[in-house]
């Protein structure tokens, strides 16, 4: 009988969703390493995920293993098929059911990895996902470049650094995406009608479930992004207020987020992904430093 067969796994999606692809390293003991990068047509990051997964399981039982143990860099999957976390999103639940139904047929062992350790099928699914892409794939592009019929729009956003004290110590809360690959603050778009300030306390009980409270503005950011599909330039302005928690799981949390966290300054500062995020982040430290002193 087979022994034990460890699966490395990754799905991706150019544009999430847009084309994608999976990629699985089969790593079966005393037998040599067998790649696979296979096409999956249109889909979202997690959904290209689940369908590497689901290839994984199939595999596994048509080779006749029955312990596998199953290696991804997306924490969310993984801890969802540990039954850690909930299925929130419609489009993923018969792709989790599946793979369950699969799951119970053999004896399967679930283990986050790191980026690093899982890069051989992270490149196996991009190239896949990228041997199907269009030519006019919707990309960024610089700001300023012609193009003929091309429209600029102001596109408006708000968020916040939400932090609460445990102890002797603040917390501020972050939010993660793309299977926890990107660490940011809570934020999201301004809707007709609403303030910034209303917009940032909405985006942020959806996004990580907690109420916060508007403390006092931090900084706001702005940069460029090109959008192909309509041909539009956007100017993007995100506002960032401090905002003290008044409520932690004050109601559901929506699907924007692959999982919510709170962490102190310094391990906050180290997580989030992008650097003018690192600034505002900086900023709020200093109000908060000297409303202590």
């Amino acid at each position: 009988m087979p022994g034990l067969l460890n699966i490395y796994i990754d799905g991706a999606s150019l544009g999430n969703p847009g084309p994608a692809g999976i990629g699985l390293v089969l790593r079966p003991e005393g037998d040599p390493i067998q790649e696979i990068a296979e096409a999956i047509g249109r889909a979202t990051g997690h959904q290209a995920n689940y369908r590497a997964l689901l290839r994984a399981l199939h595999l596994a039982r048509d080779l006749g293993h029955t312990q596998v143990h199953i290696h991804s860099d997306n924490p969310l999957m993984v801890r969802q098929m540990r039954g850690e976390f909930r299925v929130r999103d419609p489009l993923l639940r018969p792709l989790f059911r599946e793979a369950m139904r699969l799951a119970r047929e053999l004896d399967v062992r679930f283990s986050e990895v790191t980026r690093e350790a899982n890069r051989q099928a992270h490149q196996l699914a991009r190239r896949a996902a990228r041997d199907q892409a269009p030519a006019d794939l919707p990309r960024r592009e610089p700001p300023g470049q012609p193009e003929e019929g091309r429209r600029e729009a102001v596109q408006r956003s708000a968020g916040g650094v939400v932090y609460k004290k445990e102890g002797s110590t603040l917390k501020v809360c972050l939010i993660a995406k793309r299977g926890g690959l990107v660490w940011a603050l809570p934020k999201g778009r301004v809707n007709p009608g609403e303030t910034s300030e209303e917009a940032a306390v909405r985006e942020i009980l959806e996004e990580t479930g907690h109420l916060a409270a508007i403390g006092e503005r931090i900084d706001q950011i702005d940069y460029d992004f090109y959008w192909k599909e309509n041909r539009t330039l956007y100017h993007k302005v995100v506002l960032f207020y401090l905002m003290p928690l008044v409520q932690e799981a004050a109601g559901p949390r929506d699907d924007e987020a692959d999982a919510v966290g709170w962490f102190t300054l310094g391990e906050a500062w180290r997580k989030l992904s992008y650097l003018n995020e690192k600034k505002v982040l900086h900023q709020a430290q200093r109000i908060l430093q000297t409303a202590r002193a």
